[in-house]
């Protein structure tokens, strides 16, 4: 699923989850909520009538926890055009309220422009910009220096859930969960849509 950009479409700022197969619980914190939040925010930027600069796409890995195989095979399949790949925006973390965006970046003149488009989500309360790691699955994006954020709730329930019985869909509340497409759709939209590339 996918946005075409207005001015330069071949250019790519992906969102997106992974669906994990487990033999216990739904999977609905891990990671079927960022999956569905991903393509509500590109829902919702279309049903806005917004059309950024770039191309924002939706992607929804597989296999995360075995390998990272659906990362591998997206990186595989976008061969020479990862330099038209301008941002990747991965939800791991469940369904909570979030708190902002973890990023690998250290650069201070792209942490400073991250730090200003989260600023447009201190409403809600998700307005960090957290220094950390990439998300497994936009790893192989990252090792190829397409830089990379991971959408961070509080998560302070979510190892409570994860990877148990309990990781069922009764677990996200409606309100959270449409924060984080908020706040999904927001980052998206701007980096899409924003003059000049993050890096």
């Amino acid at each position: 699923m996918k946005s075409q950009g207005r001015e330069k479409p071949e250019e790519v700022v992906v969102i997106g989850g992974h669906l994990d197969s487990w033999d216990v619980g739904q999977g609905a914190q891990d990671d079927a909520s960022g999956a569905i939040a991903a393509m509500q925010a590109a829902y919702l930027i279309r049903k806005l009538g917004l059309q950024p600069r770039r191309t924002i796409r939706v992607v929804l890995w597989t296999d995360e926890e075995k390998g990272v195989t659906g990362g591998k095979a997206y990186r595989a399949s976008i061969g020479d055009q990862i330099g038209n790949h301008v941002a990747a925006i991965e939800m791991d973390g469940g369904a909570e309220r979030p708190r902002g965006f973890e990023t690998p970046i250290k650069e201070e003149a792209p942490l400073a422009r991250l730090r200003e488009i989260a600023r447009l989500l201190d409403g809600i309360k998700a307005g960090e910009i957290i220094p950390g790691e990439g998300e497994a699955d936009t790893g192989p994006l990252e090792t190829d220096g397409v830089p990379v954020l991971g959408l961070r709730t509080v998560m302070k329930h979510y190892f409570d859930w994860h990877h148990t019985e309990a990781d069922t869909v009764d677990k996200i509340k409606p309100e959270e969960f449409q924060l984080n497409v908020a706040a999904f759709a927001v980052m998206a939209y701007v980096l899409a849509d924003m003059p000049e590339r993050l890096r």
